[in-house]
C-alpha cells in the first residue's frame, strides 16, 4: 500500500508524492502537482531512476541531480530537496 505526501515548501509549488517501499528501498513512486519539469517526459525518468534506491536522502538527491545535469532537465516550482524530503516523510509514516 502506497503512502501519499503533499508538500509546499516556500517559493515552490505543491507536490504530491505517492510512494511505496519494499524493506528500505523505493518500490513505487509517482510525482504530481503544480510544478513543471522540462521536458515533460522527464518526470517518468526521475520516477524510474528512484526505483530500487535505498531510502537515504543524500543518495536520492545525488541520483536526481546527476540525471538532471546529464539530460539537461529543468525543474520549475520544485526542488530536488523537496522530492527527497517527501520520500523521507513518507518513509517515516510507513
Amino acid at each position: 500500500m502506497s503512502i501519499q505526501v503533499a508538500l509546499k515548501n516556500p517559493g515552490e509549488k505543491l507536490v504530491h508524492i505517492d510512494v511505496d517501499f519494499k524493506n528500505d528501498t523505493i518500490a513505487y513512486i509517482h510525482l504530481s502537482g503544480d510544478f513543471f519539469i522540462y521536458p515533460e517526459e522527464a518526470i517518468a525518468e526521475i520516477e524510474q531512476l528512484l526505483l530500487g534506491l535505498p531510502v537515504e536522502r543524500a543518495l536520492i538527491e545525488q541520483h536526481i541531480l546527476t540525471l538532471l545535469q546529464r539530460k539537461n532537465i529543468e525543474m520549475v516550482g520544485i526542488s530536488v530537496s523537496t522530492i527527497a524530503q517527501g520520500i523521507m516523510e513518507a518513509f517515516a509514516k510507513r
